[in-house]
């Protein structure tokens, strides 16, 4: 008796396959890379006026807190993020120079601030850089009355400066001390709308 032949099947890839699912794989990384590209440069947008609003909270809660009017400046004249929190007046209870972060030199993230009088819609850009060097102060009471009277930036732009097509995010401030962030391409009756 012949006994009968027992053949295993050998489970993998060819060679053809293989370069299938490579040419695949190189043609969504080719299609996908501008997307991401895109996607990285807009978080760093969005980062940027995150950490501006986030230190405008904090210079009106120093103000409070201190009972001391306190200014967050903006030194960089080309708009690079940067601030100073300082007191308009040093004391014991409130020193000169209460935090900062140094300007980025390194990100092409640009910020643009207008004041009130001169402020344009939010669907027109402000350029990066103007109204800078600029300040905003809060008062004891939190509030920030330098922006009613013109001597104090209301809006900051936060766009990102190689790319004109990445979505930019806008920083108002009111005279009241508030601080939010909104996005111009936001259609109305959204939480982020710009009014």
């Amino acid at each position: 008796m012949l006994a009968a032949a027992s053949y295993q099947r050998v489970y993998g890839l060819t060679l053809i396959e293989l370069l299938i699912v490579l040419t695949l794989g190189a043609v969504v990384i080719a299609v996908g890379a501008p997307a991401m590209g895109q996607w990285v440069r807009e978080i760093e947008v969005r980062s940027s006026a995150a950490l501006l609003l986030s230190a405008l909270h904090a210079t009106r809660a120093e103000a409070l807190t201190r009972n001391s009017s306190v200014r967050l400046d903006f030194p960089d004249t080309e708009g690079r993020p940067g601030w100073r929190m300082t007191c308009v007046q040093a004391t014991v209870r409130c020193p000169d120079t209460l935090r900062q972060h140094a300007v980025d030199t390194g990100t092409a993230v640009r910020w643009g601030a207008a004041k009130l009088s001169t402020m344009p819609s939010s669907a027109t850009a402000i350029t990066a850089g103007q109204a800078f060097p600029a300040s905003i102060r809060f008062d004891t009471s939190g509030a920030a009355p330098d922006i009613a009277t013109g001597d104090s930036v209301a809006r900051i732009d936060v766009t990102y400066n190689e790319f004109a097509d990445v979505r930019r995010m806008v920083v108002l401030v009111s005279a009241r001390g508030m601080a939010r962030i909104c996005d111009p391409a936001a259609s109305v009756g959204h939480p982020q709308h710009c009014d």
